[in-house]
């Protein structure tokens, strides 16, 4: 494993690995690459803004705003980002030159402040380029108030705020340049060092080290494997978002779906290897909550026959999957089919889809020679006798949009103007000069949340690393006190850090910024003793003015939010189910070749979003025990049926469309499909009363064969999961998530 991430002594070695770690813990680099605009365009700014001589007021607010500016500016092409980025400088503009002139006139300053966020937050509705202008218009007006300027310095700032706008030009689309081609390049590169990180946890969880089943088996080798898992499924679900862009619809379903297979293969790797460690008489007491695995048990029937060639097989794993080594075909046995058996039957799956994804990633333009034109699936001659494939269900059309003051943007930003107008009071009496630290903090913690749970965390969490960040200040700035170039370059580090972290742990980037502005007083000149005890009071006061403005102005509550989420997901699960129903019984339906596949990755980011919105009810210091246990048991059963709906789609892609169409199974497959999909529905609906019963056979079906029986056998687990789900969901009077989750009923991640 060290060969192939290019370890060793050698200082090329060296790099090899250290580029092998980001790219598997940092997906396509996306957080490094914008780390990277946003130095780069702070750096160039200030650094032709010095050489033009201008003042230090003129830097700060130069340099805050390219800081701002190249961390909001997003948007899924290029084209839309240079549209934003020019209309971003003309808000600038504006704000700034609104706060200099208002300046003379506190009153009427905090009022157009207080109003100036509200329209922040309310023109979210608009996408990421309202988002990003909202934010570079709010920033401009937050940095005038502590770096105050005459009336008649206004065209000198007006060229401040240009240069800098040309830089971060300069910089995201010259220098650091990010176009589609190049970011799916990195995402490949992503997820070949997750494969190889996935196969070397096979390889030592299958015996590397010698050590006995159960001291393989533990639970604490589990976790890193599920870790690196998750990482591959990340990599897989960014890399389905961006093919779109730079490949054509061909090449692109083509990848989508064997990133897809190696994704599910690779799950499927793990829990055999997990049943085949309960097979050797390993008890599944330790991680069976790992991986929504039957409950604690053992299985019968000793050590299978194959385990030593398995253990081999895993251990010559890791030069596989990325580099195209021949995958081995499973042992041969006489002896009745076992656990084993199966772990070498899911390896050999798990090596063919590697080969394929490797395959796929040819026929990407700028990968070896690309075909002149890629092979589309053929569809199956039509079967005469085959009846109509049914319509499928109509269900009813997911609620609009509420509007008015319902809508989440409008709901956000009164509560934003509240909490924002109680925090100017209170921020002056904290403090006159730095009271607009409170006003910030109440609206950092309305960013990118949508409940009152949400901002909750977040507020704690900011509490926490402006704490933290306040006592590492405390010795940085003063031990760098009279050294200006060491105290730049490290707060160019924190820049860094926070634009690094900042998608990854709040805490963390919280964390730099007040080490930052620590650094930064120090260079001004304007550090005292008692500056970031200010700090950590204000953001308190801040956070406080937040979270009571959510729980008394138009409050949401986390309850509310989740409820709205699941019920997305449910129908997103539906309509990946009916996608593959549609493609496997009728060609003419779902003339697109991966319309599963997308169904799928739809149903996945809906799962995603309800697990992120469910971070407050989950936190270990949740209040309410019952509701967390019934939170993780819910959201556990849904990942479960999100990797049924992937394996739908991959066996729905491996085949021509319609190729159940002249099956005897085909009624069977409708029939089950169309009874998982409406018992979705109702679930999304609240109709279900928790009593569901599975889905019957269907009279004259006939025997599958095995690839049909592996597609009915998916359908009836993940009935089993909703009827699941709908269990632990209490009656549509009370709120899904006060319900503790039934005992004995452990999710299941079924092969």
């Amino acid at each position: 494993m060290d060969a192939a991430r290019g370890g060793g002594g050698s200082p090329r070695g060296a790099l090899r690995a250290v580029r092998h770690v980001l790219h598997a813990t940092d997906p396509g680099l996306v957080r490094l690459v914008g780390a990277a605009h946003t130095v780069g365009a702070i750096c160039l700014a200030l650094a032709v803004l010095w050489a033009l001589g201008f003042a230090t007021p003129f830097l700060v607010a130069a340099g805050s705003s390219a800081l701002v500016w190249s961390m909001v500016l997003t948007g899924p092409r290029e084209a839309e980002q240079a549209v934003t980025h020019a209309l971003g400088l003309p808000a600038a503009l504006l704000s700034a030159t609104a706060a200099v002139l208002l300046a003379p006139y506190p009153v009427v300053s905090g009022a157009v402040f207080v109003a100036l966020l509200f329209v922040t937050v309310y023109v979210r509705r608009y996408g990421p380029r309202g988002t990003a202008l909202g934010m570079n218009a709010f920033q401009m007006y937050f940095v005038m108030q502590f770096v105050p300027l005459p009336a008649d310095r206004l065209p000198q700032l007006w060229a401040a705020l240009a240069v800098a706008f040309a830089c971060g030009a300069l910089v995201r689309f010259v220098l650091l340049r990010t176009s589609p081609d190049r970011s799916f390049v990195r995402l490949r590169r992503s997820v070949r060092a997750c494969l190889y990180d996935v196969a070397d946890a096979l390889a030592a969880l299958a015996g590397g080290d010698g050590g006995s089943a159960r001291e393989r088996y533990r639970a604490d080798r589990i976790t890193p494997l599920r870790r690196r898992l998750r990482r591959l499924h990340t990599c897989a679900l960014m890399l389905q978002d961006s093919v779109e862009a730079c490949a054509v619809p061909e090449v692109a379903a083509r990848v989508r779906t064997r990133m897809t297979e190696t994704d599910v293969r690779a799950e499927r790797l793990v829990v055999m290897l997990l049943r085949a460690g309960q097979d050797a008489g390993t008890s599944t007491e330790d991680f069976a909550h790992h991986l929504h695995l039957p409950g604690p048990g053992t299985c019968t029937g000793g050590a299978a026959a194959g385990a030593d060639s398995l253990a081999a097989r895993l251990r010559a794993l890791p030069e596989t999957p990325a580099r195209g080594g021949t995958p081995a075909p499973p042992p041969v046995s006489a002896e009745p089919v076992s656990a084993v058996a199966d772990a070498h039957q899911a390896l050999t799956d798990f090596e063919q889809a590697a080969a394929g994804l490797r395959e796929a990633f040819r026929w990407f333009p700028g990968t070896r020679t690309e075909p002149a034109e890629a092979p589309a699936p053929q569809a199956s001659p039509a079967t005469p006798a085959a009846p109509p494939a049914a319509e499928p269900p109509a269900f009813a059309p997911p609620p609009p949009e509420p509007g008015g003051l319902r809508r989440p943007t409008t709901r956000a930003a009164v509560q934003v103007a509240c909490g924002a107008a109680l925090a100017t009071v209170g921020g002056q009496l904290i403090s006159t000069d730095h009271w607009y630290w409170a006003v910030l903090a109440c609206w950092m913690v309305f960013f990118n949340t949508s409940s009152t749970g949400e901002i909750a965390l977040k507020g704690s969490r900011r509490v926490t690393g402006t704490f933290l960040g306040a006592l590492v200040g405390l010795f940085v700035a003063s031990a760098l006190a009279g050294h200006p170039w060491p105290a730049f370059v490290l707060t160019l580090i924190c820049v860094f850090g926070m634009a690094y972290t900042a998608a990854l742990s709040y805490t963390a980037a919280t964390f730099f910024i007040t080490l930052m502005i620590a650094l930064l007083s120090d260079l001004l000149g304007s550090y005292t003793d008692g500056l970031l005890l200010v700090r950590i009071a204000e953001t308190a006061f801040g956070v406080l003015c937040g979270v009571v403005a959510a729980v008394v102005v138009l409050p949401r509550a986390t309850g509310q939010r989740t409820d709205a989420l699941l019920a997305d997901a449910l129908r997103a699960l539906a309509d990946a189910v009916t996608a593959t129903a549609r493609r496997l019984a009728s060609p003419i339906a779902d003339p697109s070749p991966d319309g599963p596949v997308r169904a799928a990755h739809t149903a996945d980011r809906r799962v995603e979003e309800l697990a992120r919105s469910l971070t407050p009810l989950v936190h270990p210091v949740a209040p309410h025990r019952s509701r967390r246990r019934t939170s993780l048991y819910v959201q556990g059963l849904l990942e479960t049926c999100a990797y049924h709906a992937r394996v739908l789609a991959v066996e729905a892609g491996r085949g021509a469309p319609g190729s159940w169409s002249g099956s005897p199974a085909r009624v069977l497959l409708e029939e089950r499909a169309r009874t998982l999909a409406v018992r979705l529905e109702e679930l999304a609906e609240g109709r279900a009363d928790g009593q569901l019963s599975p889905a019957g056979g269907a009279p004259g079906a006939g025997t599958p064969t095995p690839d049909e029986a592996r597609v009915l056998m998916h359908l009836r687990r993940m009935d089993d999961d909703v009827g699941a789900i709908a269990e632990a969901l209490p009656p549509a009077a009370r709120k899904p998530w006060d319900r503790a989750a039934p005992a004995g009923r452990p999710g299941r991640q079924p092969p």
